[in-house]
């Protein structure tokens, strides 16, 4: 079988089941081959090697399995990063999450950083490569996570910069920090999601609580508790009033909220 003819078979194959079956199908034969994409076009009467092993893969995607865990891997940032099954796929709202901490530790000359619930390890593999002297302790509380932040760590020869913990939020972690910074789950329980989302990502990567809100909360409080400086965080696009609350109740020196770019409130800034 040739390219061309690979080519349209998956795209019937994908036809009513994801929005863009011929660009997916040309994505998934570029990651089998090992080839860019362009390659394809150019050289579209050329036989693919096993291509049942190919077919495999757009089997799997017709099953709306998300494509960064059939390849593997994720853009993120400016670079790639090892993914699977153990980890939620980072979106590019969490890359807005490392431009407001990359704010900060400019302005404040920040050195200490605890990242709560590292996942995949990109916040703090991102900011550990911006800012070649700062040292950051990255907690989990799933340990399969951790094996997939170590994998990314690792690749980027960040070990001595970025230490990883089994921990739930910073329980059990006696280093104090200037600065926190998180991504946790703040989805509520019982919220429909996408099928891609739902049926393949990890849910204790997903949901927060039974107001979504409830691990946003505990982290704010052990943030102020550890005597953080700063707390950089995403959140929901619903949850700016509850958490707004909490910081009247609580009392901070300064906070603000950061917007995506479909213009949603998605994290916020605290300074304590």
């Amino acid at each position: 079988m040739t390219i061309a003819q690979a080519l349209k078979k998956a795209t019937f194959l994908l036809q009513d089941k994801i929005p863009r079956p011929r660009f997916e199908a040309e994505l998934l034969l570029a990651h089998y081959l090992g080839v860019e994409r362009v390659y394809l076009s150019q050289k579209d009467n050329i036989k693919i090697e096993k291509s049942e092993n190919y077919f495999a893969l757009v089997q799997r995607r017709a099953k709306s399995e998300p494509y960064e865990y059939i390849t593997q891997k994720v853009s993120f940032y400016d670079t790639e990063l090892y993914v699977d099954d153990r980890v939620l796929i980072p979106r590019p709202e969490t890359e807005m999450l490392v431009d407001e901490a990359k704010k900060i530790i400019e302005q404040e000359e920040i050195i200490k950083i605890a990242e709560i619930g590292i996942g995949s390890g990109a916040v703090s593999i991102m900011l550990a490569r911006m800012f070649p002297k700062i040292q950051i302790v990255a907690t989990d509380i799933s340990e399969d996570a951790l094996s997939v932040a170590k994998i990314n760590r690792d690749n980027f020869a960040l070990n001595d910069r970025i230490t990883l913990v089994c921990a739930d939020l910073l329980q059990g972690v006696k280093e104090d920090f200037e600065m926190i910074v998180s991504n946790p789950p703040y989805i509520a329980n019982g919220c429909k999601l996408e099928c891609n989302v739902v049926d393949y990502e990890p849910h204790a990567a997903l949901f927060g609580g039974e107001r979504g809100y409830e691990l946003l909360k505990a982290i704010i409080a052990q943030s102020q508790v550890k005597g953080a400086r700063f707390l950089v965080c995403e959140m929901g696009y619903d949850q700016k009033e509850p958490i707004e609350r909490i910081f009247t109740q609580i009392g901070v020196k300064y906070h603000r909220f950061y917007k995506d770019l479909a213009g949603f409130d998605r994290g916020f800034v605290v300074q304590f």
